[in-house]
């Protein structure tokens, strides 16, 4: 069996008659090309990528013109497919890959912000009174209400938090639960979100780098289309 740091690699596919990879395969190739970046609480699939990784590399690279890809952030190791530089590989079709949306996009800059505020933590829990402390006072704090509220007061009615901020924010948490960007917790009473940040949201970063740059411009591409 080879790790990920033998640098031969076999030029067939005879690891698939191994039995762990017969076991395990379907589920992880089904997580990696649905876009999940696994990590070590996936134990078994984090385990396959970790033994298997050269021969699992030229995999995906003959059959979907895609590469595997390690990387690590904070000690804490995880794997993910992606597309060639300009290329976007076998799944080049528009129905098996999609960009975010605008209000993705900024929910996911929100918790890339809040990800960085708490680097130094070892568990990044997140709940709704810290996503509304980040829209009421956070250095964007004008732009965040403007895009939310589509407008600037100090407090906004429990109504409108609950259909503008909450609404969206968990719709686009369970998107990104299925990415591995964050963990969806289980809520306490009176509670509405409840999650920690992960290590891959970083991989929003590198997609979305024009857009987090550029934040005021993309803020005001959004208001004009509200």
């Amino acid at each position: 069996m080879e790790n990920e740091n033998n640098k031969e690699v076999s030029q067939n596919f005879s690891f698939f008659k191994n039995a762990d990879v017969q076991e395990y395969f379907a589920d992880l190739n089904i997580e990696l090309l649905s876009g999940r970046h696994i990590q070590n609480d996936r134990f078994y699939l984090y385990k396959l990528l970790k033994d298997y990784f050269n021969e699992l590399s030229y995999y995906y690279e003959k059959v979907y013109g895609l590469e595997l890809i390690m990387e690590s952030r904070e000690d804490s190791k995880y794997y993910y497919v992606d597309y060639p530089d300009a290329s976007k590989g076998a799944l080049a079709n528009p129905s098996r890959h999609k960009k975010l949306t605008q209000k993705q996009t900024l929910i996911g800059i929100i918790l890339l912000n809040m990800y960085y505020e708490r680097y130094f933590e070892s568990k990044k829990e997140v709940r709704f009174a810290d996503i509304k402390k980040e829209i009421k006072e956070s250095d964007n704090n004008i732009l965040y209400k403007k895009l939310f509220f589509n407008k600037v007061q100090d407090d906004y009615l429990e109504g409108d938090w609950s259909l503008k901020v909450i609404k969206p924010f968990k719709s686009v948490l369970r998107e990104f639960n299925k990415l591995g960007w964050i963990t969806n917790l289980a809520v306490e009473d009176g509670e509405d979100i409840h999650f920690v940040l992960r290590e891959p949201i970083i991989r929003f970063q590198k997609l979305y780098e024009k857009e987090i740059t550029n934040f005021t411009e993309f803020s005001e591409k959004y208001l004009s289309q509200l």
